[in-house]
């Protein structure tokens, strides 16, 4: 028996056909088997906290995978670890339509809370989750940790990313916080070993050599600073933040002429950078030019008044040129934020752990906070101590003068 039809045109049509289904199921195989290997990609990264990676990866499966929930599972882990919060929440919305009572479901949102600061709504459970031996303990043991130093809960944070380090002294995601949480404090070289370690351990690991750089310039360490940085900017030559950054290394280095460039390069597209302006005014006053520096750094203030690195450079400027009043007006912010910040070390290394739910100290904290220019922290702090005592004048005060303050639109 014949397996095509007789005739030529008939055989010619059965096979056109056959190769058009082979086709099409060789195809969609291909397909299915492009959207497994990123997923799995992006689990290797994830693995590694590279989270900007991972969720490449994962917008790629998605395109195929619109509705795994498990894929917006993972895409919720790596936005939510990666900073993108809002965008760790749409993904976590679409699995919770699907699997609205899964485990897993509900433990991620609860590791979104603990992350953003929402402590207070999720502590308990998560610590239960920790008591019982969850399978997801390092990723409960890094939300803790990452909402303890939002939150300035330092003790906490400390203890929880020392435990971690005790276990894997080799994690880079756990030396990356530990350094977070001295930079939170102003401890630059205390920071600084961390952020070298995990540098050294991943030299992918960006987020950490960015940190790094941050801390090698306030202690002055600028020719390592300098290396890291122009190898951040070759990867990101649109981020003003580390161009400006760039440009402050050069200038310590003695390399004036390229550092004005690049900042005159930021401050084309961003006039309003507080800190090109800043490093700018800096810049004047090394070529003596005090009055436009005096310019640079008064736009600076008017933009980020709270930035503690342009105060001495104002004083200095203004004592140049004789105004001594106006100098001394700036001396006294300057050693009244030194002292805001020596409190603020104090409440968050020490008396905060002794004393939780003090809401006297709460609101201490948060009036602190706001005076550094912390806005959202300080007035979260002060919501909290009216949770410890409704009737804390101390907090109702200091909300009500943040109130007055508030930015008009």
């Amino acid at each position: 028996m014949a397996v095509f039809p007789a005739g030529g045109k008939a055989r010619r049509f059965w096979l056109l056909l056959f190769a058009l289904v082979l086709g099409s199921v060789a195809a969609l195989a291909a397909a299915q088997l492009w959207a497994w290997y990123h997923y799995r990609a992006a689990q290797a990264a994830l693995n590694h906290y590279h989270f900007a990676q991972a969720r490449s990866h994962l917008a790629l499966t998605l395109r195929l995978w619109p509705s795994s929930w498990r894929a917006h599972l993972l895409a919720t882990r790596a936005a939510r670890l990666d900073g993108a919060i809002e965008e760790a929440k749409e993904h976590l919305l679409v699995c919770q339509q699907q699997q609205p009572k899964e485990e897993s479901v509900l433990l991620e949102w609860a590791l979104l809370r603990a992350q953003v600061g929402e402590l207070a709504a999720v502590e308990e459970y998560l610590r239960d989750q920790l008591s019982r031996g969850s399978a997801q303990t390092p990723l409960i043991q890094e939300a803790l940790i990452e909402g303890y130093i939002r939150t300035y809960r330092i003790g906490p944070a400390l203890a929880g990313v020392e435990e971690w380090l005790k276990r894997q002294p080799d994690d880079t995601q756990a030396l990356y916080l530990q350094g977070c949480i001295w930079q939170q404090v102003q401890r630059p070289q205390k920071a600084l070993p961390s952020y070298r370690r995990a540098v050294e351990l991943d030299p992918e690991r960006d987020d950490a050599r960015w940190r790094l750089c941050q801390c090698l310039l306030r202690q002055g360490l600028y020719a390592e600073a300098n290396s890291h940085l122009e190898h951040l900017h070759r990867l990101y030559p649109q981020n003003a933040e580390m161009t400006v950054a760039l440009a402050s290394a050069r200038f310590k280095q003695g390399w004036m002429a390229e550092a004005r460039q690049l900042l005159d390069a930021v401050l084309a597209e961003q006039p309003d950078n507080a800190a090109a302006l800043r490093e700018r005014g800096r810049l004047d006053l090394a070529y003596g030019k005090v009055a436009d520096a005096e310019k640079w750094l008064r736009h600076a203030a008017q933009v980020n008044p709270h930035d503690a690195q342009l105060l001495p450079l104002l004083s200095m400027a203004l004592e140049q040129q004789g105004k001594q009043d106006e100098a001394q007006i700036v001396q006294d912010r300057l050693k009244e934020n030194d002292r805001n910040f020596q409190r603020l070390e104090q409440i968050c290394l020490h008396e905060l752990g002794e004393r939780p739910h003090d809401a006297v100290l709460h609101a201490e904290l948060g009036s602190l906070l706001l005076r550094l220019g912390h806005r959202e922290d300080g007035r979260n702090w002060l919501l909290l101590a009216l949770q410890e005592d409704p009737n804390c004048v101390a907090a109702r005060t200091a909300l009500e003068g943040a109130s007055l303050t508030e930015p008009r639109p």
